[in-house]
């Protein structure tokens, strides 16, 4: 579907809490540049639960903040929404509909204020494919009806999964197939929906990322411009891209195999609800990777640290249930934040705008990469991570050290247990200009050299900079018994996504 004609909001964006305003970087010699041959916003997760008629945008599970991302989106003059999958939040039919009731407010039979046909490409993630069968929802109660191979009449006028074609179809009035293509304005984009198949294993099925995408790669990958961009998305992680091989939520690796032939490929993909504040968001090999955060809430990476994970996380690993039960602070505050992008391409780059809806503010600096193949790729995982500065506490700070009774954890299989801990709290490492903190590393020092070290994520660190989160304190508590015999001392390092260490601080045990 060409576009031909498209009005763009000009001028340079606000550039929120960062202060400033946001132009494209110009090379030695380079005219300014002119408007963006192609403008689409991006989301993923919204995981619609209901209509929020008379509710406030930033309650849970309504489609308000839906609608209102979509006003700003746009009023940016955009040709194209990408939603990357996880729309209904219990895959059911009426929660699709809400969906489609904010889209078709804001953007009446697909088209902008001015007329222009605004393209949505949207694909369906495992919560629109199974989402029946996850948590309590009601819809559980129709399981044993709701299979794959026989749907019950409920169950075929309310679960989305009995007639995925014909519901998306009747709700989109667009046809459905498991790969599709679109063509803005020149740029081509291939949606994967969540489907039968194989390529991710769940214990709920399984789903073909990649095989598709091979076929027609196969078919038509040379007709493709290698000088300009294609877009491709999916709900699940190309594996081993952004956020690193630690990554909850990839794929089976097909997808990474079969785009590592085009370097003009940029992959998009949701799933995990990982911040867009963290830098890994962004991934450049063999292609471009994106992951899309959520409209919802962000994700915590809780193991990302084995084997207790982060003491202001739950961790997911083996021992899951042992390391919960050992820790005495609650989860990462992680329900106050909606987040997505615009993408701008102009001819010779492109520029990504992270926005944070709740608040409306960007929530850094513009992402630029260049389109030529043969330049530096900017947001290589190891450049970026040898470049960047560490975090550093401000001049002067210090680290304040209290003993108090703490309850550990309501975990699965243990009792909550009261318990002598100790509790640091200290600055934001905010110090150092273009660096932010992202977790802290707490260190006990014992007697005979002995430590244990913990792991807090940073305050606010899914926010914008200038957010009060952000610039708060951060603290760790840990159970006394956990400490290693004889604790004289604590150390707290801050340390950036990419775990380049600030300098310490230390506060001794009081005597």
């Amino acid at each position: 579907m060409e576009l031909t004609r498209r009005f763009f909001i000009g001028g340079a964006a606000a550039f929120g809490a960062l202060g400033g305003a946001r132009v494209r970087p110009l090379r030695a010699g380079e005219a300014p540049a002119k408007k963006p041959n192609l403008t689409f916003g991006v989301v993923s997760d919204i995981h619609i639960t209901h209509v929020g008629a008379g509710e406030k945008p930033e309650r849970w599970g309504n489609n308000l903040t839906f609608r209102h991302t979509l006003e700003w989106f746009r009023d940016q003059g955009v040709d194209a929404v990408m939603v990357v999958g996880d729309m209904a939040d219990h895959g059911m039919v009426e929660q699709l509909q809400a969906v489609a009731e904010a889209w078709y407010a804001v953007f009446p039979d697909d088209k902008a204020p001015d007329g222009r046909k605004v393209e949505k490409l949207f694909v369906y993630g495992n919560h629109d494919y199974h989402g029946y069968l996850y948590g309590d929802h009601a819809a559980k109660r129709h399981a044993k009806e709701a299979k794959e191979s026989e749907f019950g009449a409920w169950s075929r006028d309310h679960v989305l999964r009995s007639d995925l074609a014909g519901w998306w179809k009747k709700i989109f009035h667009e046809d459905y197939t498991r790969l599709y293509r679109k063509v803005i304005k020149g740029y081509t984009f291939l949606g994967q929906h969540w489907d039968d198949g194989k390529g991710m294993e769940t214990k709920y099925g399984s789903c073909p990322f990649g095989v598709e995408l091979k076929g027609f790669l196969d078919a038509h990958g040379k007709a493709l411009d290698p000088k300009r961009p294609f877009f491709y998305f999916q709900h699940p992680h190309p594996k081993d891209t952004c956020y690193g091989p630690w990554a909850w939520g990839h794929d089976a690796g097909l997808v990474t195999k079969v785009l590592s032939a085009y370097p003009n490929a940029v992959a998009f993909s949701g799933h995990s609800h990982y911040s867009l504040t963290d830098e890994r968001s962004i991934w450049q090999g063999a292609f471009t990777s994106v992951g899309t955060s959520s409209l919802r809430y962000t994700g915590l990476p809780y193991d990302q640290r084995p084997p207790f994970g982060y003491e202001n996380t739950t961790t997911e690993s083996k021992a899951a249930a042992a390391c919960n039960a050992l820790k005495v602070m609650g989860d990462f505050p992680a329900g106050d934040c909606r987040q997505g992008m615009l993408w701008n391409v102009y001819d010779d780059c492109m520029v990504v705008q992270r926005r944070e809806f709740l608040g409306d503010v960007f929530l850094g600096p513009d992402w630029v990469m260049p389109l030529a193949a043969s330049e530096p790729r900017p947001f290589d995982f190891a450049a970026r991570a040898k470049k960047a500065k560490a975090p550093e506490f401000p001049k002067g700070a210090q680290v304040t050290l209290k003993k108090r009774k703490a309850k550990t954890r309501r975990t699965p299989g243990y009792d909550a247990v009261e318990k002598d801990a100790w509790e640091l709290t200290f600055p934001a490492a905010f110090a150092v200009p273009g660096s932010r903190p992202y977790e802290y590393e707490v260190v006990a020092h014992g007697a005979g050299g002995k430590t244990e070290a913990f792991h807090v994520m940073a305050n606010g660190y899914n926010h914008a900079p200038g957010h009060p989160r952000a610039k708060g304190a951060s603290s760790c508590c840990v159970s006394a018994d956990r400490l290693p015999p004889g604790t004289t001392h604590f150390t707290v390092t801050p340390l950036d996504c990419w775990w380049n260490k600030g300098a310490a601080l230390t506060v001794k045990m009081p005597v």
